[in-house]
């Protein structure tokens, strides 16, 4: 594992603080935890730009349309 040293804005460092001791994490573990949701959501969104033409191609201009035809 690596160290990485980050700055940030106080109001930052004060919510991240109060949202860590809410769900009892230490910071460090918190951070993490951001940072690895936050990669799997731009993952995710690159995965859907990626996509969009192939679905739309097939008739799916919405995720609506494809919980209606999966449903």
């Amino acid at each position: 594992m690596t160290i990485v040293a980050v700055e940030l804005e106080d109001k930052v460092l004060r919510d991240l603080e109060e949202a860590s001791e809410t769900v009892n994490l230490p910071s460090g573990q918190m951070i993490s935890r951001i940072v690895k949701n936050y990669l799997h959501i731009e993952k995710m969104n690159k995965i859907r730009r990626e996509l969009k033409g192939t679905a739309e191609a097939a008739g799916f201009f919405s995720e609506e349309d494809i919980y209606r035809e999966i449903s």
